[in-house]
């Protein structure tokens, strides 16, 4: 049995298990998304949030970090000076992707957790890069704003991430860890 087999097996039997647990004990009633549903609640979730953490991995050494996002449909943009990411990815643009909403008691448990790939945008791909740029739209952020900055460094990269797998949790809604697998791009 291949390993991709052996992971999705035991992610299979984990997810039976949390949910039989989540049924019986907590008396959550399980809710199950179309595909169409899915895709709307995950981009909605995107949507709705500006931090990510973002995991890349390069000669078998992992790295996270939490950095601030965009997105467009199921596609995720980073602006980002450069660093060990950006040099991670260009060896291994196999990415994850998590985040949650905000936490107020067990019960409110919202998450998402992606696998995509990624790849480099930089400014001098002239056309490519304008577009995910205006997707970014620095120029809206308050945060920024307010600390008189009114646009970032012209040679910033962009991390552009297409999901290419994505499992989606909401407790309040009775969403269980529900898989959505992108296959047109």
């Amino acid at each position: 049995m291949e390993s991709k087999e052996i992971k999705e097996g035991a992610e299979k039997e984990y997810d039976e298990m949390l949910e039989r647990d989540f049924i019986e004990k907590l008396k959550v009633r399980k809710r199950r998304l179309t595909h169409d549903e899915l895709k709307k609640k995950i981009t909605e979730f995107l949507e709705e949030n500006k931090i990510c953490t973002l995991a890349t991995c390069s000669n078998n050494i992992p790295r996270s970090t939490p950095v601030r996002y965009r997105s467009k449909d199921l596609t995720i943009y980073i602006l980002t000076e450069g660093g060990m990411k950006v040099k991670n990815i260009r060896e291994n643009p196999s990415v994850s992707v998590s985040l949650y909403g905000d936490y107020s008691g067990f019960q409110s448990v919202r998450g998402l957790q992606i696998w995509g790939k990624a790849e480099i945008i930089n400014p001098e791909d002239k056309e490519r890069y304008l577009k995910v740029r205006k997707v970014i739209n620095v120029e809206e952020r308050e945060d920024l704003k307010q600390m008189g900055i009114k646009d970032v460094r012209p040679d910033m990269k962009v991390i552009k991430i297409e999901i290419e797998r994505a499992r989606y949790l909401s407790f309040p809604e009775g969403i269980l860890n529900q898989i959505l697998t992108v296959t047109e791009r």
